[in-house]
């Protein structure tokens, strides 16, 4: 597979040459460039949330079992002294960093589901309603950030389907086909629930074809297809 600077280089990169001929042609203003990029840059990671070792978890784990026990001793009314509660946040975070770890990866398999294109999919889905519904972004910008997050997870797919060959083509690692694939054959269940959610998404919030449509016309005046 490839490396974590790899997927954060190759994410970054290839959406960087599609961020410029849409802000070239106004479609995205600079503080939206700034965000699809680092869309971008979440989506070439999110597939490595599944392995035990990976950088993306580690961080990702660290971030809610710290700010989580927080804001939820500070949305609690108590008349504790501010010394008791940083006992009880720092006792919270501990263990709740080692409850969550524990049983995500217990329930996860490295180039599981997770490495699968619908689970892409879904990731895009989500992150299109959450800018649409709770950042109150219209519809055309909220579609593209989720199409650029959802670019950034094929990326890293396609790497590590890359890195399982050889530079000359003589050998084949075990490791091939099971990164960028369209389901997991040792968790059909998750597969199928995870195609039921993205049929259902559409059916709440469909997607509107003339923004591809438009996205389609300026990269093909940029000669990018």
């Amino acid at each position: 597979m490839a490396s974590f600077e790899q997927h954060v280089n190759g994410a970054v990169i290839s959406s960087g040459v599609l961020i410029v001929p849409l802000h070239s042609a106004s479609i995205i203003q600079t503080t939206e460039s700034i965000i699809l990029l680092a869309l971008a840059l979440i989506g070439g990671v999110l597939p490595d949330l599944d392995s035990d070792n990976s950088k993306p978890i580690q961080i990702v784990f660290k971030i809610v079992s710290i700010f989580l026990p927080l804001i939820v001793i500070l949305a609690i009314p108590n008349d504790l002294s501010i010394f008791y509660l940083v006992i009880y946040w720092l006792l919270s975070t501990l263990i709740l960093r080692i409850t969550l770890f524990q049983l995500f990866i217990s329930f996860t398999t490295h180039r599981g589901i997770f490495h699968s294109i619908p689970m892409g999919i879904v990731f895009a889905q989500i992150t299109t309603y959450i800018l649409y519904k709770a950042f109150d972004y219209d519809l055309i910008f909220s579609t593209i950030s989720g199409a650029f997050l959802f670019f950034g997870f094929i990326v890293h797919l396609l790497l590590d389907e890359i890195v399982s060959l050889n530079a000359l083509g003589i050998r084949v690692k075990k490791s091939f086909g099971t990164a960028f694939k369209f389901y997991d054959s040792q968790n059909i269940m998750g597969t199928l629930l995870l195609y039921i959610f993205i049929i259902l998404f559409f059916i709440y919030l469909p997607i509107k074809i003339d923004i591809f449509l438009d996205i389609f016309e300026v990269f093909k005046n940029t000669k990018l297809l």
